[in-house]
């Protein structure tokens, strides 16, 4: 059997474990950014609008195609994006079993093939991959992580070329493409060419040859591709958003260094041990200066101090652990992210810290290690297939996260919302309740609270919920729109006319409310002008408005 069909059959193989790993979890529901980022962004449900759709987020040009090519072909039928999900994740594990074959013969250890399908297999049915693969939105982790393993892929085969005198230019050219397919995906492709370098650099230690010299000889030109691309990146994100890093939120950045690494040392358990795992991990602030935060700098240092020394003795463990690091930075480090830890970050770190631990295990014994990679890579089925099975709810999904995160008013809002969705209107309103209780400012949750109320007809609740909302911040359009929106359902003109004036006030661009004065000018308080100026200001806005058929309409009766 030749060395290729070898490969791919070991590719099927994992394959097969994904599907088994994953059987009966493709009815799993949109939850959480999927209704924002996939079923509620209009904007990818026209795929003849492609400049639209690229434009949507400059910086996952390709991850907005594939949504808008799933919603061309299964529109708001979930299965059909799980079906895709799973095929990228397979495309990835086969990129990372040609990624981890290229490195275990870059570092000369026996048995690459087998050692990489052992590796690859075992992180793609990990439960830790679950989110990454299960929740729609996960998919810009897994669609990056394909060009960025053929990216190192192919920079360790272009290595093993020019060890033996060959020219490796085509594949560094292979994956300097597979890199740009990966930064259009996600961001967390920055970091490839770190890795990159990396892989040279212990590469040449483990050759014996000093790393400078290495990049002496060779020259550092095979990099400047790679600058050029992130600093054009840079720049044209720069122009558009005003900022090079995402900020969500704004916090201390001792407390945000200290949190992230809190995390990492998370991240790292989670791989090791995935018990605990959930959608919403409720990590809160570290102070630097507190003991617990001084404990967690600690933990950090001593592991990546530790890691440092391990690398120098087993250098593929020192390239696989600065890997790993590398890929937490972009959403664990300095960047402000709302959250800070959601476990399909650790996606491609996860696949490293197994690659690094699989290829310096020496292979003695091996009826030992092939026993205890069988027991584990059962354990790993049947954790993912446990994972799946909590995903199958979004309600199961947020009471897990609410009983893990008692204290977090976030993870009571997420159940709120869920059990709202599938319609237990009192089990959403005590979330609500409980989330308020935690943090009585929490917009979102006293304007939910109030649609949950108004949803069982109980208006006297629902009106006090909203106007609890603005009691906190008088320029809270939803509450404003809510309430006008409910006195125009019950034809209480002048105080839904009021109500969606005030939203306008704060928030001009409301196609909602422009669209609802448009109906009371155009009916019950008829003013011709007022009602174009706000229908025209509705199809101006919002082009896909829900109802821009009737609006237009009315604008040509109006203006003829």
């Amino acid at each position: 059997m030749s060395h290729a069909v070898l490969r791919r059959l070991l590719w099927l193989a994992v394959v097969g474990l994904i599907a088994l790993a994953w059987w009966g979890s493709l009815e799993a529901p949109f939850v959480y950014d999927d209704k924002v980022e996939v079923i509620g962004n209009r904007t990818i449900r026209m795929l003849e609008r492609w400049r639209e759709i690229g434009s949507y987020n400059l910086a996952r040009p390709l991850l907005m195609f594939s949504y808008a090519w799933n919603f061309d072909r299964f529109r708001f039928d979930p299965q059909g994006y799980h079906l895709t999900n799973l095929a990228i994740h397979a495309l990835a594990a086969g990129a990372a079993l040609g990624m981890a074959e290229g490195v275990a013969r870059v570092f000369r250890r026996d048995e690459p093939l087998w050692r990489g399908a052992a590796v690859v297999a075992l992180w793609a049915v990990h439960p830790m991959v679950t989110e990454s693969v299960t929740y729609t939105t996960g998919r810009s982790e897994t669609l990056c992580a394909v060009f960025c393993f053929a990216a190192v892929g192919a920079w360790a085969r272009a290595l093993l070329v020019e060890r033996v005198g060959g020219r490796g230019w085509p594949w560094r050219f292979a994956g300097m493409l597979a890199f740009g397919g990966g930064a259009l995906s996600k961001e967390v492709a920055v970091v490839v060419p770190g890795i990159l370098v990396a892989l040279e650099w212990f590469a040449a230690g483990a050759e014996g040859i000093p790393p400078r010299a290495r990049f002496r000889r060779r020259g550092a030109l095979w990099f400047l591709p790679f600058v050029l691309a992130i600093g054009a990146a840079t720049a044209l994100r720069f122009h558009h958003t005003g900022t090079v890093l995402p900020v969500e939120v704004e916090r201390p950045l001792g407390v945000q260094l200290a949190t992230s690494a809190e995390v990492w040392l998370r991240y790292v358990r989670l791989w090791l041990v995935p018990f605990g795992q959930t959608i919403f991990h409720g990590q809160d602030g570290v102070a630097p200066l507190s003991i617990r935060g001084a404990a967690v700098i600690i933990g950090w240092t001593t592991m990546v101090v530790v890691g440092i020394a391990v690398g120098r003795r087993r250098p593929v463990l020192g390239f696989s652990m600065l890997a790993a690091g590398l890929t937490l930075v972009p959403s664990t480090s300095v960047p402000m992210l709302k959250e800070y830890m959601a476990e399909h970050r650790s996606y491609q770190a996860g696949l490293y810290l197994l690659l690094g631990l699989g290829l310096a295990l020496p292979l003695v014994r091996r009826r030992l290690v092939l026993g205890a990679w069988v027991g584990l890579a059962c354990a790993a089925v049947l954790g993912s297939r446990a994972r799946n099975a909590v995903w199958a709810s979004e309600v199961a999904l947020w009471a897990e996260a609410a009983e893990r995160s008692p204290a977090a008013a976030e993870a009571w809002y997420g159940l709120g919302d869920a059990r709202r969705f599938a319609k237990d209107f009192s089990g959403a309103v005590s979330a609500y309740q409980t989330a308020l209780e935690l943090e009585p400012r929490d917009l979102d949750a006293w304007n939910n609270l109030g649609i949950a109320y108004a949803e069982v007809g109980d208006v006297p609740r629902a009106k006090d919920a909203w106007r609890g909302a603005l009691e906190v911040r008088p320029s809270y359009c939803k509450a404003h729109n809510n309430l006008g929106s409910l006195a125009y359902r019950f034809k209480d003109w002048d105080e839904a006319r009021t109500e969606l004036q005030s939203t306008l006030a704060y928030c001009p661009d409301s196609a909602v409310a422009h669209y609802l004065l448009g109906n009371i000018y155009y009916g019950p308080r008829r003013d011709a002008d007022k009602a174009l100026f706000h229908y025209e200001a509705v199809v101006a806005l919002n082009p896909y408005f829900d109802h821009v058929d009737v609006v237009k309409e009315r604008v040509l009766e109006l203006t003829w």
